[in-house]
């Protein structure tokens, strides 16, 4: 969801929170199956794209961790 939209104004605080914490997730995620596809390993720059893929999960899990928790998410 776009959060400059107009059906995003009408979010509450924790809606906001929620769809950001989703979109993270989602981008952890997806540098996760990055790290992990075949064709990455044939690449001469293997390791540096590697060491690429884990800092954006680094820095993706760190903005994660500032999000509040919501009521459903406590554990």
């Amino acid at each position: 969801m776009d959060l400059k939209s107009e059906k995003a104004k009408e979010l509450t605080k924790n809606q906001v929170f929620e769809e950001l914490n989703k979109y993270f997730k989602e981008q952890i995620e997806l540098s996760q199956r990055k790290c992990m596809d075949e064709d990455s390993f044939n690449i001469p720059a293997w390791s540096e794209k590697q060491a690429y893929q884990l800092g954006l999960q680094k820095a993706f899990t760190k903005v994660l961790n500032l999000i509040p928790l919501t009521q459903g998410d406590k554990k």
